[in-house]
C-alpha cells in the first residue's frame, strides 16, 4: 500500500510539472490578429474603439433626389458635413441632405493591416450584417482616407456590454466593412449597417 501510495504521489507531480510546462508554453506564446488597431486597443467592457474600413467608392443619396459619388475623407462634426473626393476634386454636402451613404459593392477596402478586401466578388463577409443605431456623430473619425480607414467609438446604449464583448471577439481577427450609413442631423448620430469581412 505504502509503494502505491508513493507511486501516486510521484505521478500526480509528474503530471502537475507537465501540465504546468504545457500552460506556460500556451500562455507565453504569439497571438495573431488581423487587426493590428483592436490588438492594440485596451479591454474596456464600457467602451470599444472599433477599426471600421470604409470603399474606396461610395454613393451620396440626396434627401432631394439625385446623388454624388467618390471617396469618403471625412466628416466635420462642427459644420455637420460629409466630405468626399473624386478625380482629385473634393466635395462637401451637408448631412441634414443626405439621405444615405452607400458604399459599392466590389468596391475595393483596406483592413487596419493594410491588407486588401475586395467585397463581393474575391471576399464574402464572414458574418452576418450588423447595425447600430444612434451612434453621437462625435463618435465616428476617419482615420486615414487615403485607405478608407475610420473608428467608431461604441458603448452602451448604442451597444450593451455583452454585444461590445461579441464585436470586439469577431474583430480580433476580422474587419468590419461599413455597407452604409446613415445620419440624423437633428440629433447629431449616425446610424452603421457593417459586415465582418
Amino acid at each position: 500500500m505504502k509503494v502505491f501510495f508513493q507511486r501516486s504521489v510521484v505521478a500526480i507531480l509528474v503530471m502537475a510539472a507537465a501540465l504546468a510546462g504545457n500552460i506556460q508554453a500556451v500562455i507565453s506564446k504569439d497571438v495573431t490578429t488581423e487587426n493590428f488597431f483592436l490588438a492594440q486597443t485596451p479591454v474596456n467592457a464600457d467602451e470599444l474603439e472599433l477599426p471600421v474600413a470604409l470603399p474606396e467608392l461610395a454613393e451620396v443619396i440626396l434627401k432631394a433626389g439625385g446623388s454624388n459619388s467618390g471617396r469618403v475623407i471625412g466628416i466635420d462634426v462642427q459644420t455637420e458635413a460629409l466630405s468626399i473626393q473624386r478625380s482629385g476634386k473634393t466635395a462637401t454636402i451637408p448631412l441634414s441632405k443626405i439621405q444615405k451613404v452607400v458604399f459599392k459593392n466590389g468596391a475595393l477596402a483596406y483592413r487596419s493591416n493594410g491588407r486588401q478586401i475586395i467585397r463581393g466578388e474575391r471576399d464574402r463577409p464572414t458574418g452576418q450584417l450588423v447595425t447600430w443605431n444612434g451612434i453621437p456623430l462625435n463618435t465616428f473619425t476617419v482615420k486615414n482616407p487615403t485607405q478608407g480607414q475610420a473608428v467608431v467609438k461604441l458603448k452602451p446604449p448604442v451597444v450593451s456590454t455583452a454585444q461590445l464583448l461579441g464585436i470586439q471577439s469577431v474583430a480580433r481577427n476580422r474587419q468590419y466593412v461599413v455597407n452604409e450609413i446613415q445620419f440624423n442631423s437633428q440629433q447629431r448620430t449616425i446610424n452603421i449597417l457593417a459586415n465582418p469581412y
